[in-house]
């Protein structure tokens, strides 16, 4: 076969063979495909023989000429020669935002002066971003083996290298789709002196102050501007903060003098020499004075075997009636955001909101315009209803939640109702769902500011016009909260990066991972569950139904053993969860839930409107892991109740949670104590000098999850969560 250059190989028609030679300007992080360049042009090979060729190799490579989704590639390689290694990669190609195009598609280029619209969180796998020179805008795409994922996305203007690719499904399609692929963090380059290279973190949560800690590239003097809401000239309030110094370069600023359950938007900024890098504005609210109370139901039997505090309540057939009773203590606002509602053989919700009507509690009601829901008929006509608009493919507005009295002055008032149950008949009375009701102001007026994005107003009545859905919100929600003493998450869909947490949660996992959800369509979680059982953890994953799922998912997970991935064979309605549970057997370590309304899927994370809460709580997890049991077990899955770790030193650390003091007691000399928040920043550190237990007193820390390690005279180094009320 002849040889040919890269730029001849691009006109030979599709199905003809070529053979070409070229430096290879990726490796492994873009997954199965290469991207080849010579002097004339760029090119894809998708072919899993290249999983040895890395970045720089030089080859000549032949094989069948293809397009998918209108990127040109050779595939079906039937001859590959690897020259030589570790070449000089091309030099990327110049260009302005508008040139990005089919002539360059599969080459390295490179635009300068550019930002990324949606800054301010880590990336994510899978995930397109809009970029833009302040002009012409572009997209950013993150893949899954990205060794991007997970890292900052960089605020303000900085230059891109990256290979310009194509993934369009519109026929013969040369003007749109074009995607800029970088291959790692070093291809993100900054144009100022300095750079936050982190998000920024919550690190810290009382009633009065909060505390956010980020990092930098080099040292430089921190501060913070925050106000009462997300515009720029809100953002009148001033605080400086406190550096570390050398490689770390973390800096810390507390915001004080705040009321409970106050809700600020904060930009923290650090000034090195002439230039100042700005975060982007975030939300954070403070501790409430709430009870914290967090309340957990099934319509589903649980396993009271495998209780460890309370047992888990399964209240049969009625989810509606123990939302009713919720309803009927409501004084002033009820905030009601359903996808489906049919009072059809279930008590009749809509009768129960009316009455709330009538006696002067102000109701505001968004469902989705693309489901049946016939309970909004029944609505008195007084009451305000918004429905999404339908728009096919466009997706859906899929959220199960009411705040409750979220602006009471008695703090024990507001409350929030989630979970994964529509009400409907089988919602309620035959398909396996999860309630949740947490009373907490902070939390209450969280999803009031998610709702009121989706109502386009903060009044009683809806703007349609400036009503936002999917993926036209905003992240302008708080995250982290304090609620009982215990450390909750809390993310919204599509804006908030939902898949990426749910992620990051299901890799902390050291123990015990069980999966609980109606699909997975999205193979990160897939490889992230299995990951887990590769490090160690015992895995197991219940589905619906595996025709759910996507055939990529299915092959990933079958590589858990047998009777640890199985779908539910039940004959009671379908399983419709939507949760994990995390190291409910390991109370050692951080125990956590993630429930909600969220499939596993991209529709979920991408388009629809869903809420998504983390909750660190060793009872709760348990709760919910005797549910799971309970069915896992009833499916003849291969269910392993672990028992907690026992730990080479034998080591013990208690109380955990704890308010203050916490004990370190073990068969093996430890000798250094250290403690590290999430972020990585050692917060305290204590010499042993042979005490055995040992006490630490942790009263001065905020509340909060930390890291504690644990250093011994053999060389030996454990780390372990402990959470701080």
């Amino acid at each position: 076969m002849a040889q040919t250059s890269i730029a001849e190989a691009r006109k030979i028609q599709i199905g003809q063979t070529a053979t070409v030679s070229g430096i290879v300007i990726n490796g492994e992080e873009l997954g199965d495909i290469r991207y080849l360049q010579d002097k004339t042009a760029g090119i894809a090979i998708y072919d899993d023989q290249l999983s040895n060729i890395n970045r720089g190799d030089s080859i000549t490579v032949s094989g069948t000429i293809d397009e998918y989704y209108n990127l040109l590639e050779i595939k079906n390689v039937t001859s590959l020669t690897k020259h030589s290694p570790g070449n000089q990669v091309p030099e990327p190609i110049v260009l302005s935002t508008d040139e990005i195009g089919e002539t360059y598609e599969g080459q390295l280029i490179r635009i300068n002066n550019i930002e990324i619209n949606n800054q301010g969180v880590t990336f994510a796998g899978n995930q397109n971003y809009s970029l833009t020179d302040g002009e012409k805008s572009g997209e950013l795409r993150i893949n899954i083996n990205s060794p991007c994922v997970g890292e900052a996305i960089p605020t303000g203007k900085f230059n891109l290298v990256a290979i310009c690719s194509q993934f369009s499904s519109k026929q013969n399609d040369t003007q749109t789709g074009y995607q800029l692929l970088p291959r790692d963090m070093s291809d993100f380059i900054p144009t100022s002196s300095v750079n936050i290279t982190s998000p920024v973190q919550q690190v810290g949560i009382s009633k009065s102050s909060i505390i956010l800690g980020w990092r930098t590239d080099v040292g430089a003097s921190p501060f913070v501007r925050y106000g009462n809401s997300n515009s720029e000239n809100s953002l009148t309030n001033y605080k400086t903060g406190d550096s570390t110094t050398g490689e770390e370069n973390w800096h810390v600023v507390e915001i004080t003098d705040l009321q409970p359950s106050e809700i600020i938007y904060a930009q923290v900024f650090s000034v090195h020499e002439t230039d100042t890098a700005f975060s982007a504005i975030g939300a954070y609210v403070t501790e409430s004075n709430s009870t914290g109370e967090i309340k957990v139901y099934f319509n589903s039997p649980v396993d009271e075997t495998v209780a460890t505090e309370n047992i888990a309540q399964n209240i049969g057939n009625a989810i509606d009636d123990t939302l009713i009773a919720y309803i009927n203590g409501a004084d002033e606002t009820i905030d009601f955001c359903i996808y489906n509602i049919n009072n059809s053989e279930i008590s009749n919700i809509s009768e129960v909101l009316n009455n709330a009507y009538n006696r002067g509690v102000q109701i505001r009601f968004i469902t989705c315009g693309s489901t049946w829901h016939s309970g909004v008929d029944d609505l008195n006509s007084g009451i305000s209803v918004l429905e999404r608009p339908y728009i096919q493919n466009d997706g859906i507005m899929h959220n199960k939640f009411a705040v409750i009295d979220a602006n009471s002055e008695n703090p024990d008032n507001p409350w929030v109702w989630t979970g994964s149950a529509n009400l409907t008949k089988s919602q309620i009375n035959t398909d396996a769902n999860n309630i949740v009701f947490v009373q907490d102001q902070s939390l209450a007026k969280t999803y009031e500011i998610e709702f009121e994005e989706m109502w386009g107003s903060s009044g009683a009545q809806p703007s349609e016009s400036n009503a936002k859905f999917g993926a036209d919100k905003t992240d302008n929600t708080p995250h982290h909260l304090m609620i009982g003493g215990r450390w909750v998450e809390c993310y919204f869909s599509s804006s908030d990066n939902t898949n990426q947490e749910i992620i990051d949660a299901i890799k902390t996992a050291d123990n015990d991972l069980n999966v609980e959800t109606m699909l997975i369509t999205r193979s990160d979680l897939a490889y992230t569950i299995v990951n887990a059982k590769n490090r160690g953890a015992e895995v197991h994953v219940l589905i619906n139904d595996k025709k759910d799922n996507t055939e990529t998912v299915n092959d990933i997970l079958s590589e858990l053993p047998a009777g640890k991935f199985i779908a539910d064979g039940l004959a009671n309605g379908m399983l419709h969860h939507k949760l994990a549970i995390i190291d409910a057997n390991f109370a050692a370590s951080d125990p956590q839930v993630i429930t909600g309304s969220h499939n596993w899927s991209n529709s979920a994370n991408n388009k629809n409107d869903e809420n998504t809460l983390i909750i660190h709580d060793a009872g709760i997890a348990n709760q919910y892991f005797q549910q799971f049991a309970r069915r896992f077990k009833e499916n003849n899955g291969s269910l392993v109740v672990s028992a907690e770790k026992i730990e080479v030193e034998d080591l013990k650390i208690y109380p955990n949670p704890t308010k203050g003091y916490i004990k370190i007691s073990s068969s093996k000399h430890f000798n250094i104590v250290r403690l590290f928040s999430l972020t990585g920043e050692k917060t305290g550190e204590w010499q042993t000098d042979g005490l055995n237990p040992f006490e630490i007193n942790l009263q001065n820390k905020y509340s909060g999850i930390y890291l504690l390690e644990i250093n011994f005279e053999n060389g030996a180094r454990n780390s372990y969560k402990i959470v701080v009320k």
